[in-house]
């Protein structure tokens, strides 16, 4: 079922007929099993998986935990079809594509705007290519500047520091931060 998370849970789905692809390079080779170690690819999972599920036989399976990704999306485009009647095309191709890749965000705004977040600038542009190309084609699109928050607050007086570290741990970035004094300031 998917889900997950702390302490288990999740919905359980039976799913029958999946079928299993070897992946070998760029193709997919249709395959009645895998053994161990084989990457494969498994259809029928459409509507039944989003981003991350568990697999199994037994319905009593404790779900794995979802992928957890060191980066976060940081840089956030509008995008809406030049012809209003590609919306619901455009809509579908969005959900496809989030459900492509775990790195990415979409959002429909309170506004009814659609946004799609990603964790960096060739990342942005890969998501665009595939919407465009493989999940919603045919659509033009009209799509905003790059916008990448920028968060900052306030603190009477406030000194720190922080660390932080890559997932492997094979770089660090240590930073402290100190109130400028007022002549500095002005």
């Amino acid at each position: 079922g998917e889900g997950g998370g702390e302490g288990g849970g999740g919905v359980v789905l039976p799913i029958d007929s999946l079928r299993l692809y070897l992946l070998m390079g760029r193709e997919l080779v249709s395959a009645p099993q895998a053994s161990a170690g084989s990457i494969i690819g498994v259809g029928g999972l459409a509507g039944a998986v989003r981003k991350c599920g568990t697999l199994s036989s037994e319905p009593d399976c404790p779900p794995f935990e979802p992928m957890r990704l060191a980066g976060a999306p940081i840089v956030q485009v509008a995008v809406e079809p030049t012809d209003i009647s590609s919306l619901p095309t455009l809509e579908a191709g969005l959900r496809r594509l989030d459900d492509s890749d775990p790195a990415l965000e979409t959002a429909t705004l309170p506004t009814g705007e659609l946004v799609l977040r990603a964790c960096g600038e060739v990342h942005l542009e890969r998501c665009l290519h595939d919407l465009r190309t493989t999940f919603a084609p045919g659509v033009e699109l009209a799509i905003s500047p790059p916008i990448v928050p920028f968060r900052e607050g306030l603190a009477p007086e406030a000194d720190g520091s922080a660390t932080a570290a890559t997932a492997g741990r094979h770089a660090s970035l240590a930073v402290r931060a100190a109130r400028l004094p007022d002549s500095a300031a002005a």
